[in-house]
């Protein structure tokens, strides 16, 4: 504010001048305020219907509340809160999402315009453009159940009516704005990549591969070159001494190797059919997978905890973490494309050593009984037994049991596996608050792990290293907390534990992702649910 130094004689009619003008400036100021505030009101109520968001108790709400006193403009045009909201607006693509959707195109058109009319407009299209903007990037900008039905994380809604609350009450709304997105690692380091990816896009991106021998070490071909190129632009060839050569080298079977790493293919470091097909997505079509994924994590609860664990399904990756490092990770097993795990947040509270294994009725019926009857001595070598009612359970033997007449509506009994080394849940059980009987478990089957792909589980997620995974959970890890898992399993009987904090886990669907050293993952859209996001965004 421009200060005035007077002097109590000399500047006695230059202050009586300057006063009579601001007086003058309040009362034109005023005039306006109110003419305008009756113009809103009348709008407002109007609801131009090309303003849905106006429908929003939020936003009439507010108006109502300030007397329909504008919001954005006064007399002498835009204020500076005004500017904030169009150059968040103006970069909403660093965001995944597009600046057209938040009413650019009328504010580039009208923007200059000071009259009344022009402002009162402009005030309405700036609130509905806030509100639009705020839960989209907040959010997400569409219904993340309406698009995928397995996914089960809430993100609270924004509190529209607080945020529009403080854009009244402030000159700048610049730091607000930025708050909006999420601000987990994950995203953030999305949002860089997908700057980088337009550029490569900006740039005529790559070309595609045509049909084509398996390319491999020592091989001389015409498509080495393009697959130089290709490699680094994605920044998997890193080294290259003869970036002329057509001969396959050692330097990019390192290349592919890499790549191959990051894009979840077998690392064998030769161009075959699968790497091929991943080499010839576009870049528009990454681009797309990004934004899905930052999509996905606007539908997160913004806050995490300080320690939880999180399993990324299609990288087929547990990990936990602390204050935002990763202090553990390991292979696991998810569903299988018919019997999909979900995406679902919880508490692991317990854990159960040696468990005994409760079949599912429809395992039963789809797997267990089919296998029981080509093989009648399948159940006594799985250590499963049948049992028929509940509160005083009847062992049955299986051998009179006519399985023939077992089905859906006739299913008098129950299985359930003894612990031991056959126990498909392995030794150690991990349980979490949730309403789809999915838990965590080890597993006798270890050398599923060794594949790529692990998609074998009825929906409930098998670790590798479930003692290791233990260990963590009760203390932080140590060789000793290891060694006293391995004797509680050791003694063979079953036996419950409560954790001593309970801590957070979350079972996410990533089809894109940074990790730790800022390398760019993408995986197969294992269970379709990429394809069901499409709609809604283009490249």
């Amino acid at each position: 504010m421009r200060r005035f130094f007077t002097h109590p004689v000399i500047f006695r009619q230059p202050l009586l001048l300057v006063f009579l003008l601001a007086s003058t400036a309040a009362i034109a100021d005023s005039a306006w305020h109110k003419q305008s505030s009756r113009y809103l009101e009348q709008l407002l109520k109007a609801n131009p219907d090309r303003l849905p968001e106006l429908n929003e108790a939020d936003v009439t709400e507010f108006y109502r509340a300030r007397k329909y006193r504008l919001v954005w403009s006064n007399e002498q045009g835009r204020l500076d809160k005004a500017y904030d909201l169009l150059r968040v607006i103006l970069h909403a693509k660093d965001e995944g999402l597009d600046p057209a959707d938040y009413y650019l195109e009328e504010f580039r058109q009208d923007w200059d315009a000071t009259g009344l009319g022009e402002s009162v407009k402009m005030d309405l299209l700036l609130s509905a453009a806030l509100y639009r903007y705020g839960n989209d990037v907040y959010s997400g900008r569409s219904d993340a159940r309406a698009l995928d039905q397995d996914w089960h994380l809430k993100n609270p809604p924004l509190d529209a009516g607080s945020l529009f609350a403080e854009v009244a009450r402030k000159s700048s709304i610049a730091k607000r704005l930025k708050q909006l997105p999420p601000q987990h690692d994950g995203y953030q380091a999305l949002k860089h990549q997908l700057s980088h990816f337009r550029e490569l896009a900006q740039q005529g991106g790559w070309q595609r591969f045509g049909w084509g021998p398996v390319l491999e070490r020592g091989m001389q071909h015409e498509q080495v070159l393009k697959l130089r190129q290709r490699l680094q632009l994605t920044g998997d060839l890193v080294l290259d001494p003869f970036p002329d050569m057509d001969v396959f080298d050692r330097w990019l079977e390192e290349a592919v190797m890499r790549y191959q790493e990051r894009h979840g293919l077998e690392v064998d470091g030769k161009v075959g059919p699968r790497t091929r097909r991943s080499l010839n997505v576009t870049v528009s079509e990454r681009i797309r997978q990004i934004r899905i994924n930052m999509e996905r994590w606007r539908w997160m609860p913004r806050k995490l905890g300080r320690r939880y664990v999180m399993v990324n399904m299609t990288g087929y990756e547990l990990y936990i973490m602390e204050n935002g490092s990763e202090v553990l990770s390991m292979p696991v097993i998810i569903g299988n494309a018919y019997r999909s795990t979900p995406t679902i947040s919880g508490l692991i509270s317990y854990m159960e050593y040696n468990p005994y294994w409760t079949i599912p009725k429809k395992i039963v019926l789809e797997d267990i009984i089919p296998r029981q009857l080509r093989n009648p001595s399948y159940l006594s070598s799985r250590s499963i037994k049948v049992y028929r009612g509940w509160a005083n359970a009847r062992e049955v033997d299986p051998a009179s049991v006519d399985w023939d007449e077992i089905d859906e509506e006739h299913f008098p009994y129950w299985f359930r596996q003894d612990p031991g080394p056959k126990n498909a849940l392995g030794r150690v059980k991990f349980i979490f608050s949730n309403p789809y009987a999915v838990y965590l478990h080890g597993t006798p089957d270890k050398h599923l792990f060794e594949r790529v792909v692990r998609a074998f589980s009825s929906g409930c997620i098998r670790v590798k290293d479930p003692v290791r995974l233990a260990a963590f959970l009760l203390n932080d890890g140590t060789q000793q907390k290891e060694e006293e898992v391995l004797a509680t399993i050791h003694l063979g009987i079953n036996q419950g534990i409560d954790l001593p904090i309970a801590i957070p886990i979350y079972l996410i669907y990533w089809t894109a992702w940074v990790n730790e050293d800022g390398k760019m993952h993408f995986r197969d859209d294992v269970y379709g649910r990429d394809s069901k996001l499409y709609q809604i965004f283009d490249s």
